[in-house]
């Protein structure tokens, strides 16, 4: 199984930059853009490539409705994908360093893993999640 980070610019080497600076590479993640350069067919073309090599994967979007994310959904009737959207550095080193992809096999297991832990690490400083629950219950809510 492999994960497809992908999105509008340089969104993909911008988060395999990231990544590389804070752990090095995470093995069975790959990083695509779809770049003023390219049309729909050249980011489909990029996708197929790589789904030749490995038929299951994940693909980590940046917007939901965007291009590469309909791109990676028309996938689904060929391949064994699961897309989804909001990519973020934390999730994808959380979920990427914590699976072995080349032993997984649901690749929906490891979207939900992914979606989950962008929702545990999304935060405002100093304010505790407790704290948000307590505040709804004092207003009746």
């Amino acid at each position: 199984m492999q994960i497809i980070v992908t999105g509008h610019g340089n969104f993909g080497t911008g988060i395999k930059s990231t990544v590389k600076l804070l752990a090095g590479s995470i093995p069975n993640v790959n990083y695509v853009d779809f770049s003023a350069n390219m049309n729909e067919e050249d980011l489909a073309d990029e996708f197929e490539s790589l789904l030749k090599e490995e038929a299951k994967a994940v693909f980590f979007c940046d917007l939901i409705g965007g291009t590469p994310y309909k791109q990676a959904v028309y996938k689904k009737e060929k391949y064994d994908v699961a897309v989804i959207a909001g990519c973020n550095v934390g999730s994808l080193l959380e979920v990427g360093l914590q699976t072995n992809l080349s032993e997984a096999s649901d690749v929906h297991l490891v979207a939900q893993n992914l979606v989950e832990a962008a929702k545990n690490g999304i935060q405002e400083f100093g304010v505790r999640k407790t704290q948000i629950l307590d505040e709804a219950d004092e207003d009746g809510i």
